[in-house]
């Protein structure tokens, strides 16, 4: 079983292209982890003055989080990613599920894409 930790960029490309990441991923037999700081830059998208249309997807994201099983984890940084990244450098054997292709460059560990807008796929 593997640890999985999720991005912003990652819940609302789901959200958006309405893959159900939750249930996808256990079925492979991963454990869900969300930094509470992904959280709160989820919480600040939907009440950022963005389009309507990216609120929305934040809220709907927000939901989602709120009704699944996940770990919390803390991931300070002065930046979301960088905060990952840095807490993906202590723990080697997460896998990062992201869209964020800086963050798939800076970062060594395996990762978790979505592939044709439909599943997601091991790298």
């Amino acid at each position: 079983m593997a640890n999985v930790i999720l991005d912003t960029s990652f819940i609302l490309s789901c959200v958006r292209n309405k893959l159900d990441f939750y249930e996808e991923l256990e079925e492979k037999g991963h454990l869900v982890f969300i930094p509470k700081e992904v959280v709160l830059e989820i919480k600040r998208i939907k009440d950022s003055s963005k389009s309507l249309k990216v609120k929305n997807e934040a809220e709907v994201a927000l939901k989602i989080i709120k009704s699944g099983n996940y770990g919390e984890v803390n991931a300070p940084g002065k930046y979301v990613d960088s905060g990952i990244k840095a807490y993906l450098e202590i723990h080697p054997d997460f896998i990062l599920a992201t869209v964020d292709k800086g963050l798939k460059k800076s970062v060594r560990n395996r990762k978790i894409v979505i592939r044709n807008r439909k599943k997601l796929e091991l790298q």
